[in-house]
């Protein structure tokens, strides 16, 4: 995803047809936004929606740009700042910012409804735009209150507001003539449990997991906490309705989306047994809730979802783009094995775990956590000057295809200059470079910088030379990814698989496997969720995701440097 300025590379790709769009290509999460800004610096958003409006994208999202974005191929995104005299109506802030937008088009406009954080704010305004792309909305009329709203249109023109955080999922109508609610038509869809044992979904259970989990087996969690279920969000298919929502709260890797089905938009709506319906856990960046699903301009179902990092606040999160499926039977899935890997392409990360230095170092930041695979560790240099530098030794010559330099936003003011500049060095013995990538000249805000080559590379080292850090920053990564080929052989396939439920309660399972030599970690997938385990060493995960009585397809893959290898399917006995 590129933000503002186009390399001539990317001309040539952004012209090209869109098959499966838009993960062929450029796409690779965490999206390449400039994301809001917080007081104390570091970025954030959440709570995304895109929706699709006479051939053009729009994102909205929680605490974003004052306004939205608009594109054209999902790819790149340009921002569109509300006027001043539209923030009273479409903000609860004098940023302009906004939290959990529900937005919805019709054939002539697209619908924008927010919730108010202000406390004793009793309604809000309904705005409605029939050109989003020049910013200019008019008000419509005007609904209550409510928490995480998402709008939706059905077939026949009826228009409703699924809403509810922390508390079970409501619907009411709207009359699309007043853009008011139709007095007496809210239903209750999701009964109130007020007990954690009661939940069918394991899912559900606690909130303050962190990312250690699928490393260490420290998995139990805050369990005793009542789950935040939230964000509605509701998909017409074949006649079928998904009624989705968010558990078991937005501060962990484990924030996924859960799916209902039903015959009409206000139900009754029966739970599923293949929830949930989207999940990441491990890898670089965790968590897929709060979400909207779409689909794009060729058909293709997306949800775009909120990823986590969690670090300078528990609120700190991304916007990732997964692709959705549905199964012959109409069962909902969404794609996130190795979601945070270009999508489309069958390339490995060559910098896992890579030899690394720098010009200076932080005593808490030193250059090793820059090659972990993990967004929420950093190397920082001692300043943000021009020439401090990040060199990585891959250990081989391998081939690489593409970088994603994920920037860390270490002692960054509120005020500055907002943009990243750098230059990416190749070499061969670690003495004599060559240029990679150069963004000296690039005035874009771009933290998590994706770039896929214009050609393949054969090389070793790496050196990233900094030219300019966002708001008098120190020059840091939270990695610097590389994808390519290691010239090797894939791990073995995984044998030994063995899983256990748990008698006391079989929402919890423990699954076992025999270590293959020359992997750097492992896909645990049950039924079409997938856990990433990272390190060749690791033997067994325990974790409580599972439905009560519900039987799964579970599979344990590889992967290295030099690919993934698929483990055999079995089954619960």
């Amino acid at each position: 995803m590129k933000q503002g300025i186009i390399t001539a590379a990317m001309l040539a790709l952004l012209a090209a047809p869109l098959s499966q769009s838009p993960a062929t290509d450029t796409l690779c999460n965490p999206l390449n936004l400039d994301y809001g800004t917080s007081s104390r610096g570091y970025r954030h958003s959440a709570d995304p929606v895109i929706v699709l409006f006479k051939e053009r994208y729009y994102l909205f999202a929680t605490d974003d740009v004052p306004g939205y974005r608009v594109s054209d191929d999902l790819r790149a995104w340009t921002n569109v700042l509300f006027a001043p005299e539209l923030r009273p109506l479409m903000s609860d802030n004098d940023r302009g910012t906004y939290c959990a937008p529900a937005v919805a088009a019709d054939k002539s406009h697209v619908y924008f409804i927010r919730m108010d954080r202000r406390k004793g704010a009793g309604t809000v305004p309904v705005m409605r735009s029939a050109d989003p792309a020049a910013g200019r909305w008019e008000e419509c009329g005007e609904l209550r209150v409510t928490g995480d709203p998402a709008l939706f249109f059905d077939d026949d023109g009826r228009a409703w507001l699924y809403h509810g955080l922390g508390k079970p999922t409501k619907v009411f109508e709207i009359d699309t003539r007043t853009w008011r609610e139709i007095p007496g038509s809210e239903v209750q869809l999701r009964p109130d449990v007020t007990s954690v044992a009661d939940f069918v979904g394991g899912y559900e259970r606690g909130r303050r997991e962190l990312v250690a989990e699928t490393d260490t087996g420290a998995w139990l969690g805050k369990f005793k906490m009542l789950p935040c279920q939230e964000a509605a969000w509701m998909t017409k298919r074949n006649g079928r309705y998904y009624l989705q929502y968010s558990t078991p709260g937005t501060v962990t890797q484990w924030y996924c989306d859960v799916a209902l089905e039903g015959d009409s938009p206000t139900g009754p709506f029966k739970p599923t047994d293949y929830s949930p319906v989207s999940l990441k856990v491990g890898g670089f960046m965790g968590s897929a809730g709060h979400s909207c699903v779409f689909r794009d301009k060729q058909g293709n179902w997306w949800r775009t979802a909120t990823m986590w990092i969690g670090v300078y606040d528990l609120f700190e999160r991304r916007l990732g783009l997964f692709p959705v499926k549905f199964d012959a039977r109409g069962r909902m899935s969404t794609d996130t094995a190795l979601g945070d890997y270009p999508q489309g392409r069958n390339w490995s990360v060559q910098s896992y775990s890579k030899k690394c230095n720098a010009s200076s170092s932080l005593a808490d930041h030193p250059p090793g956590l820059a090659s972990d695979e993990n967004c929420r560790t950093w190397w920082s240099a001692q300043t943000g000057n021009t020439g401090e530098w990040f060199q990585m030794d891959l250990g081989k010559t391998c081939r690489l295809n593409a970088v994603q330099v994920n920037f860390a936003e270490q002692d960054v003011g509120a005020a500055g200059d907002d943009y990243h500049a750098y230059r990416l060095l190749i070499s061969d013995d670690g003495a004599d470079w060559r240029p990679l990538v150069d963004k000296s000249a690039s005035r874009n805000c771009a933290p998590h910088d994706f770039v896929e080559l214009p050609a393949p590379v054969a090389g070793r080292h790496l050196k990233l030379e900094n030219v300019h850090t966002p708001r008098a920053g120190k020059f840091a990564l939270r990695d610097l990814r590389v994808f390519g080929h290691g010239n090797g052989a894939p791990p073995a396939q995984v044998t030994g698989i063995t899983i256990e439920r748990h008698a006391g309660d079989d929402r919890d399972v423990t699954v076992r496997w025999k270590p293959v030599g020359g992997a750097d970690g492992y896909i645990l997938r049950f039924n079409e969720c997938a856990i990433q385990v990272q390190g060749g060493e690791a033997d067994k995960l325990t974790f409580h995701a599972l439905t009560r009585g519900a039987r799964y397809r579970w599979q344990v893959d590889a992967f290295n440097d030099s690919g993934l290898t698929t483990g055999a399917n079995i089954r619960d006995e």
